[in-house]
């Protein structure tokens, strides 16, 4: 498997997808930068909804609910309130877990992922299932998640490759790369697609080893093509079991170019973004948060003890 730590070849290193202290920051949720003409649009669930409703603002990043009143995040994300459908649910103060590398030889023993519970289980909202396997590459995801909106139009820049690190001028047109600047004032939900394009790449920025599935950002000119931004951190992956929607990665960081301005917020093509390959962590997300079937049976259970304790009485 690749081995990948603090930047790759030509890269910028890795961002982490939160801004600490920024005062530009609209306290609103966040969204995924797309590629479509205007960068709108994609803010309610798609007609094949993976789990738009189980996504939601934390803070200045993104967290996902995986059922049972706990939150899977970023553990750089940290746990706090959290908006799920419109609706604001607080954390349980001291409930924070820390996902491990369940002492995988070589690796940090902490890795970049933690879960929180909060104080009252959402009512309506599906959590995910997790993946149990890794996607393929090729496999197409939707990502769901909390990075700055992006600003309307194309971004060009020339290039100096010869320069360490590369020099990046903003020109009108025949750059040598393209993009979209983002908008660090606006916030909103929002969902893009793309597909996997590596997957097996153990990376390390700060917060312990991760494994990671890999996205690039391709140039599809008028697509929901998806790359992270800043507030993505937490956000969710997700792909198909045949017919059946899975939460297979938690976006964490992305990788620019040598010297590209500000890689954590721009979108150049050829970016790429890494997220938790959550296969490698599900036995430990279930035995926090059991399979719904468990839960159901739980219930059912606890209905039954109930009723023949009325009997009785």
């Amino acid at each position: 498997m690749a081995r990948v730590r603090n930047g790759g070849p030509g890269a910028s290193g890795f961002l982490w997808l939160v801004v600490v202290g920024l005062a530009l920051v609209a306290p609103t949720a966040p969204a995924v930068v797309i590629q479509t003409t205007t960068g709108t649009g994609n803010t309610t669930a798609p007609a094949d909804d993976p789990g738009w409703s189980a996504v939601g603002a934390r803070g200045i990043g993104t967290g996902v609910y995986v059922g049972g009143g706990w939150v899977l995040t970023a553990a750089h994300v940290w746990s706090g309130p959290i908006t799920l459908s419109g609706s604001t649910y607080f954390a349980v103060p001291g409930s924070e877990v820390r996902l491990t590398n369940a002492g995988l030889p070589g690796m940090s023993a902490d890795t970049d992922l933690m879960m929180y519970r909060l104080t009252v289980v959402p009512s309506g909202i599906a959590a995910p299932r997790i993946a149990a396997a890794t996607p393929a590459v090729g496999a197409a995801v939707t990502m769901i998640g909390a990075g700055r909106d992006r600003q309307p139009g194309l971004t060009e820049w020339s290039v100096n490759t010869a320069a360490s690190p590369w020099t990046w001028t903003e020109v009108a047109s025949g750059g040598d790369a393209a993009g979209y600047k983002a908008n660090m004032a606006a916030r909103s939900m929002r969902w893009g697609t793309n597909t996997l394009s590596g997957t097996g790449a153990w990376i390390s920025y700060g917060y312990g080893d991760v494994k990671t599935v890999v996205t690039t950002f391709d140039l599809l000119p008028g697509s929901s093509e998806a790359q992270a931004s800043y507030g993505d951190s937490g956000g969710g992956v997700f792909t198909k079991n045949g017919a059946d929607w899975e939460l297979a990665g938690l976006m964490l960081t992305v990788d620019g170019y040598s010297g590209q301005p500000d890689a954590g917020a721009n979108a150049v093509f050829g970016n790429v973004t890494f997220s938790a390959d959550l296969a490698l962590y599900r036995p430990q997300i279930m035995a926090i948060v059991p399979e719904p079937s468990a839960l159901l049976l739980a219930g059912i259970g606890a209905g039954w003890l109930l009723l023949r304790s009325r009997r009785r009485r």
